[in-house]
């Protein structure tokens, strides 16, 4: 009954806002296998799942979040396109506020702060560069949402301070267990081209562009994926072992939904493949890797 009882709250969880997809993990080439073990489950309070000498799985109430891989390369993470941030959505205010006031205590910096209008971000990176935005969302009746589906998205000055001071004292520090990825944002060459790719590679459609960077999603979420070339067109094209994102996991329902992938991925001449007989991955022209698989 336990299990059944997880599963439904999986379930329940994967299509919210009337979503065909689910945001599983984030998979991370690291250099400091050790370090960055430390970071994830002592200042951000994620959960040890399982660990090998190469490779760490972390998360929140016994789902994968953030995997960890050993890699001997050291290249700086920034140097080429992947990821800007992977999301991790908290399950409510009071969580959020948990966790920014065990990390200000710590003396941890953030690099930045923002009400978005649909949600409350803080942002940070872990020790090796990677981007984290910690968030959570707010009533959709708050949200900014057009009769033609878009969803408006601002930045402006976050209750920080309001925040802070709901935050409660949790000794030891664990991040709340209905945390999951929220959406994964993405360094690219061209952002107009990439979300046009993944718009028709995953059937998600757009509900915020400027002419720098995208917001797109499945159903009726403010994104799920968004892309930026902030970063500007001299950076590297994305390759195996590289540090920063190996890839991101998106989980769907059906197979057929999994081959339907598989085959637009192909139109767009993307590299397929199939992993197992329930999972496949894609390759973007900036090199970067998203794994389906049927949950």
């Amino acid at each position: 009954m336990l299990q059944q009882n997880k599963n439904e709250k999986e379930k329940t969880m994967a299509y919210a806002y009337n979503s065909k997809i689910y945001l599983a993990e984030a998979v991370l080439n690291v250099k400091d296998l050790a370090r960055q073990t430390a970071f994830y489950t002592q200042i951000l309070g994620l959960e040890m799942l399982s660990q090998s000498k190469e490779e760490v799985l972390l998360g929140a109430g016994g789902q994968p979040l953030v995997h960890l891989i050993q890699t001997d390369r050291t290249e700086a993470v920034k140097a080429s396109y992947g990821l800007y941030h992977m999301a991790i959505l908290l399950p409510s205010r009071e969580d959020l506020a948990d966790v920014f006031k065990h990390m200000a205590e710590l003396d941890y910096p953030f690099v930045g702060a923002a009400d978005h209008g649909y949600s409350e971000a803080l942002y940070l990176e872990d020790p090796e560069g990677n981007g984290i935005e910690l968030y959570r969302d707010k009533p959709v009746a708050e949200w900014d949402i057009r009769e033609d589906g878009r969803i408006i998205g601002v930045t402006e000055e976050l209750s920080a301070q309001e925040i802070y001071e709901m935050g409660r004292k949790v000794e030891p520090f664990q991040i709340a267990s209905d945390t999951r990825m929220g959406h994964i944002h993405l360094s690219v060459r061209d952002s107009r081209a990439a979300s046009t790719f993944y718009q028709k590679v995953l059937e998600f459609s757009d509900k915020f562009t400027v002419p720098s960077a995208s917001w797109i999603a499945s159903g009726d979420y403010h994104h799920h994926l968004a892309v930026n070339e902030w970063a500007g067109n001299h950076l590297v094209k994305r390759e195996a072992q590289l540090p920063g994102l190996a890839y991101y996991v998106i989980q769907v329902e059906k197979k057929e939904d999994l081959v339907a992938i598989a085959e637009r991925a192909k139109e767009q001449e993307a590299a397929v493949t199939w992993l197992t007989s329930s999972e496949i991955e894609f390759t973007d022209p900036d090199g970067i890797v998203t794994r389906v698989r049927k949950g």
